[in-house]
């Protein structure tokens, strides 16, 4: 499995894009409660060795990518994301949660990038934000609204299928990769591997979507699947958050409001906890743990 793995981030690799340097939180908080409102422990370290669990946070597009524009404000679609990311990294770590990010500042990573970044810092999930955008075709594109979350897979539904094309657009600001999703040895190499994360990547976007739906004033859109290629090339439970509607004016108002981010990141990362509580007790505390 180690060589197979290290077959596949190779297949993943561009080099298309210079990488952002790892960001790391340099104190690698010890799993302990860090909450001030509760006396919930933080999720257990990896076989009991105190090192906490590791999230990937990743914020979509940046650079000369600009993502979708937010309707009436003079944001796009990449600042949004990047808010909220660093939001929830903080949030993160006052669950006891490490955090890396893909991207700390306004820049482009190539997206099969922002899977090594994920698999090179050994992380235990990857969590992508976006804002998602209606299509002008609709009867209505302005009053669409929600929020909703993918995990890997085929888009079934002709929304999804949507989603993914938009999102995947992002490719014509990179150069052309040395490996692509349609290479039979990448694609059956990332099958093998994604195979096994599946269920707990289904699992972890259920759990997220419960905890928005408590905070969020959108519908609550579903859990959906998608192939996008940040989940493609992260091999880890990995999912896509759409948070809402630029395109719709009082969502695009609720997306760049400090606090309304303050309490999706609060959202998401409760869901991140839960899910590794969720995932410790499924698997138990055995296995080795992380030689950093």
């Amino acid at each position: 499995m180690m060589l197979l793995s290290a077959v596949l981030v190779a297949a993943f690799q561009t080099g298309s894009l210079p990488v952002q340097t790892v960001v790391r939180d340099q104190s690698r908080p010890a799993a302990t409660a860090s909450r001030t409102t509760t006396a919930k422990s933080a999720p257990q370290s990896r076989a009991g060795t105190g090192v906490a669990h590791r999230a990937i946070v990743d914020a979509g597009h940046g650079g000369v990518d600009p993502g979708a524009p937010i309707q009436g404000l003079r944001l796009n679609e990449k600042d949004i994301t990047l808010q909220l990311a660093l939001k929830l990294g903080a949030a993160l770590k006052r669950e006891g949660i490490d955090v890396v990010y893909t991207r700390t500042r306004d820049t482009l990573i190539a997206r099969a990038d922002r899977g090594r970044i994920a698999n090179d810092a050994e992380g235990d999930v990857f969590i992508s934000i976006h804002v998602n955008a209606a299509n002008p075709g609709w009867k209505k594109p302005q009053a669409a609204r929600g929020f909703e979350t993918y995990f890997l897979g085929v888009a079934k539904t002709e929304d999804s299928r949507r989603v993914e094309e938009m999102e995947e657009e992002s490719a014509r600001f990179e150069r052309p990769a040395t490996a692509t999703a349609n290479d039979p040895l990448s694609f059956i190499l990332s099958d093998m591997m994604q195979n096994e994360h599946l269920r707990e990547s289904s699992d972890f976007a259920e759990i997220v979507q419960r905890q928005l739906r408590r905070i969020h004033p959108g519908p609550d859109r579903g859990v959906k699947q998608a192939g996008f290629t940040v989940l493609v090339s992260a091999f880890m439970p990995a999912i896509l958050v759409e948070v809402g509607f630029g395109t719709n004016a009082d969502e695009a108002r609720y997306l760049a409001s400090s606090a309304k981010q303050d309490a999706m990141a609060a959202a998401i990362a409760s869901a991140t906890r839960e899910y590794l509580e969720r995932h410790e007790r499924r698997i138990g505390a055995g296995g080795a743990g992380r030689d950093d």
